[in-house]
């Protein structure tokens, strides 16, 4: 065999029921995610056994992304087969969508402490009549004027303030 036969074979997807029926409600949605519904068609032509090349040409998208959705369900495919044989549906779909997702990026380093974090959420919940501010209520600016003050911190954005105010992960009820 030559080295381009060679390149031309890809191990066939095998799907089950199931998860060919999720991934073609997903190819057809105009509620799922894009990433989803541009990446489930490559794992359904790959379950035909069809080359990457012609995925990638039928797709219209580079060889190296058909490589990798397909690579990457051929790893999980045992697990997608004993969460197809234990649970219901609604996991069967969970699970393939989590698959075809982006797996999580470390991403930089958080810029502030979990205590500078209680801290300014501390200072937030207080009067601003008990920090000597001629104001009844705490506005951005105010807020973060406040904490660099105090010294909290050295600097914050007025996105990054709001993010912290807006966040459930840091509301306390």
């Amino acid at each position: 065999m030559s080295i381009i036969e060679l390149e031309g074979l890809q191990k066939k997807v095998t799907l089950t029921g199931k998860q060919c029926d999720v991934l073609s409600q997903i190819v057809t949605s105009r509620t799922h995610r894009l990433d989803h519904v541009e990446r489930a068609p490559i794992i359904l032509l790959s379950s035909a056994l069809k080359p990457n090349v012609q995925i990638s040409q039928k797709l219209s998208i580079s060889i190296s992304t058909v490589k990798k959705w397909r690579k990457r369900w051929l790893k999980n495919e045992e697990k997608l087969l004993l969460v197809d044989e234990k649970e219901k549906a609604i996991n069967d779909v969970r699970k393939i969508l989590e698959l075809l997702s982006d797996e999580q990026r470390s991403g930089a380093p958080s810029t502030f402490t979990a205590e500078q974090v209680g801290q300014i959420m501390s200072l937030a919940c207080e009067r601003p009549e008990d920090s000597e501010r001629p104001i009844s209520h705490w506005s951005l600016n105010s807020l973060m004027n406040e904490i660099i003050n105090r010294g909290i911190v050295e600097t914050i954005s007025r996105s990054r303030l709001s993010v912290f105010l807006k966040s459930r992960e840091y509301k306390t009820s």
